[in-house]
């Protein structure tokens, strides 16, 4: 089985550009997606190559929100949403029997660290749910690069929202707290210069001046499962790429 996570930064505008033969050239048996920016009363209008679209949409219009589409039927559905956080469309979990998936796309710290004490109750209260559910697949755009491989510039970033101390040290608790494996690190330890976002200012992407900050993190229980973890970084489209794991 092939998941794909992606943040398409817009879903509307991504089914514009190459969204159907990026889907055919890589056939995802569930793609996962963030950043989707509809709201629910526009996504039965949507042609998606899926038989099964579930979507978790912000109040806001325009506005954050993810999916999980899927040919196979997922026993259930839920949307992740936290007691206490507002409606963003920031969490979606389906259970698909020897797994339950999660597409996430965790709150920004933004500029000058304004939503960082927010962000960090966030990232509190998603590990105490996540560390409750059996055999969790995490995906998506956690906005972290936890460790200094995993930034292009990490020295010039240290106070940088998605490279504080704090957010990755929370990073740190959840993988632990919650028994989860960053799968792609674990099959590539050494390897720098793989990214998953890029700055759509500077040329960033052309220069490969980027962020790893979307991930797959697998239960301990299932890890032994990812047979391949890939970034698709040769995929275009978003300031975001792919990213996939084999089953």
């Amino acid at each position: 089985m092939r998941i794909i996570s992606w943040n398409v930064n817009g879903l509307r505008a991504v089914l514009k550009k190459n969204f159907g033969d990026f889907v055919k050239e890589y056939s995802p048996d569930i793609l996962c997606l963030q950043e989707t920016k509809i709201s629910y009363d526009i996504c039965g209008e949507i042609s998606l190559p899926f038989e099964y679209n579930n979507f978790s949409c912000a109040e806001k219009k325009g506005y954050s929100g993810v999916a999980i589409l899927s040919n196979e039927k997922p026993f259930d559905v839920r949307s992740g949403e936290m007691e206490g956080h507002p409606q963003e469309g920031r969490i979606l979990c389906a259970d698909f029997g020897e797994f339950n998936l999660i597409s996430a796309y965790v709150p920004n710290s933004q500029d000058e660290l304004k939503r960082l004490a927010y962000r960090r109750k966030w990232n509190a209260d998603f590990a105490s749910l996540v560390k409750n559910i059996p055999n969790a697949i995490v995906c998506g755009d956690l906005n972290v690069a936890h460790e200094e491989i995993d930034i292009a510039r990490p020295k010039t970033n240290h106070f940088s929202a998605g490279f504080t101390d704090e957010e990755r040290a929370d990073f740190s608790a959840l993988l632990k707290d919650a028994s989860l494996i960053d799968v792609w690190r674990g099959k590539n330890i050494d390897v720098a210069g793989k990214y998953t976002w890029w700055s759509y200012r500077f040329g960033a992407r052309q220069k490969n001046i980027g962020w790893r900050i979307d991930y797959f993190l697998v239960a301990a229980s299932i890890a032994g499962k990812v047979k391949n973890a890939e970034i698709l970084d040769n995929v275009e489209g978003s300031d975001h790429c792919p990213i996939l794991i084999d089953l």
